[in-house]
């Protein structure tokens, strides 16, 4: 389930919580992302990889993979990854509008067809 987020409420957390929130962000909208694929990922460990100097240019791309996958190529993965290594903000307001576009969008099993 993807869960709706608001853009200005996450950058005020951001700064409030000194960046920290951007880890956090990180592991939750990885983990949705490759379950609306259906695949399943070690959220967890690609979230530590993230702090890691040069292991985190690997993390920064599994996260673009994951959107590119998501979001049926709406942003191929590697303008992702080289927007995530440039401008990171950038990449965070894609990702969060593309998944708020469809946290509204109802799913098959829930929606009304009467």
């Amino acid at each position: 389930m993807v869960k709706r987020r608001s853009l200005l409420f996450q950058f005020i957390v951001y700064f409030l919580t000194f960046g920290l929130y951007s880890l956090y962000w990180y592991y939750v909208t990885l983990d949705e992302m490759t379950r609306l694929e259906g695949n399943r990922t070690e959220t967890l460990l690609w979230t530590i990889l993230m702090i890691i100097p040069i292991l985190n240019f690997f993390a920064m791309w599994k996260h673009s993979s994951a959107a590119d996958e998501a979001f049926n190529k709406s942003y191929p993965a590697i303008l992702l990854w080289v927007l995530w290594i440039f401008v990171s903000p950038v990449v965070w307001v894609l990702v969060q509008i593309e998944l708020n576009r469809i946290a509204g969008t109802p799913s098959p099993a829930t929606s009304n067809n009467d």
